[in-house]
């Protein structure tokens, strides 16, 4: 996710989470390092949840005890 956003947001000039990323390595900024990847380890918890919980409501074959 880092590496896509890092080439989308360079070759649109786009201001984010990518370049963020770029320029604190860049400063060995490492707070904001830990908080950007920590942002981006939360979305994913937070989406394979939300994946896991369709999958149940979708197909009756699926339970969850």
């Amino acid at each position: 996710m880092i590496g896509g956003a890092v080439v989308i947001e360079s070759i649109f000039n786009l201001p984010g989470l990518g370049l963020l990323t770029v320029n604190s390595i860049s400063n060995r900024d490492y707070v904001t390092i830990e908080a950007v990847l920590l942002l981006y380890a939360i979305v994913l918890v937070f989406i394979n949840l939300l994946t896991d919980l369709t999958y149940g409501f979708l197909d009756p074959r699926i339970h969850y005890n």
